[in-house]
């Protein structure tokens, strides 16, 4: 349609003049389209802010980097906290939190800072924060690193299949948020973990997850499912390219070791698809705008017997290359 009415003024003939006014056209409304999505999401810019922040920290504690944290503004930190309080944020949030616990640990190894340690003091007492959250950097010996590592992996990974036959029965929530729990110790960007995982108890709400899966054929052997989204209002503009697949792809490789761990079978099912399907799924079972869907997990307990897909892997030479 725009292209119609510009073509109209300007004459069919003129290319290059077109072809600027709607190159010109489109750019101001992606810019009009960021500036409304920037005041909507105004509290999660400065979540995201402050995470990346603190994992800054806790790098610079890591290599004792002292020099970069004694130039920080931590009040300005302390502000941002606080804004987050009167935007509606609870003290118990994860942000609020984590990083009053990475600031506490900093300030408390940095001489001096006095204000901004009284201030900090002052900010957790006032809004009733809990400190039970480990901040900075702790010492771990090498011993410790590798402490559960005496076990067989190739043979761990190489007994895991796509299972596509489950018995009929849908797992409890405890054991999901056991395998939920496991698989959150993969490593994310900045430590933000944007990762979330829906499930439930209900059979006709796993009904309807199942009835989204794409693959309707293999559906059909599943009767339960997670629905895996990454939360894009961690991730700055810039990393939204790729980022939110390149994090939960990494979560759900933990995710389904977790769930062969844990004595279950698990199928990963690919979602990336059109923005309306997507769309239409967050409205069905209340997901936020802001999360991309990853995939949907099939889970469950395993067949006596079933039907696996061979699934040969490519020669190691084909995938490790040497330069």
């Amino acid at each position: 349609m725009i292209k119609k009415v510009i073509k109209s003024v300007l004459g069919k003939g003129n290319v290059k003049r077109i072809n600027r006014v709607r190159q010109t056209l489109s750019y101001a409304r992606q810019m009009w389209r960021n500036s409304s999505d920037m005041a909507q999401n105004y509290p999660d810019r400065i979540a995201l802010s402050c995470l990346m922040q603190i994992h800054g920290f806790e790098k610079a504690l890591a290599v004792n980097n002292t020099r970069t944290l004694e130039a920080v503004n931590y009040s300005r930190l302390i502000e941002r906290l606080q804004e987050l309080l009167n935007l509606g944020m609870s003290p118990d949030n994860f942000v609020i939190r984590e990083t009053a616990a990475v600031l506490k640990s900093v300030l408390d190894g940095l001489n001096g800072h006095e204000d901004d340690k009284k201030a900090l003091d002052d900010f957790i007492a006032w809004n009733d924060i809990a400190m039970d959250f480990r901040g900075g950097v702790e010492r771990i010996t090498r011993e410790e690193i590798f402490s559960h590592t005496n076990f067989d992996f190739g043979a761990f990974v190489r007994s895991r299949h796509s299972v596509r036959r489950f018995k009929d029965k849908i797992i409890s929530s405890e054991l999901i948020r056991e395998i939920v729990n496991d698989a959150l110790y993969c490593p994310s960007a900045c430590n933000r973990q944007p990762f979330r995982v829906y499930f439930s108890e209900n059979p006709q709400t796993v009904s309807r997850i199942i009835k989204c899966i794409p693959d309707q054929f293999v559906a059909r052997n599943v009767h339960d499912a997670l629905i895996v989204t990454c939360d894009r209002t961690l991730l700055s503009q810039s990393e939204l390219h790729d980022q939110e697949y390149l994090n939960g792809g990494i979560f759900l490789g933990f995710l389904v070791l977790s769930i062969h761990a844990h004595g279950l079978g698990s199928c990963l099912f690919q979602f990336l698809q059109a923005s309306s399907r997507q769309d239409a799924i967050r409205r069905e079972f209340g997901i936020s705008a802001g999360e991309v869907i990853s995939a949907f997990v099939g889970i469950g307990e395993v067949e006596d017997e079933v039907l696996c897909a061979c699934a040969q892997r490519r020669p190691i030479d084909e995938v490790l290359v040497k330069l």
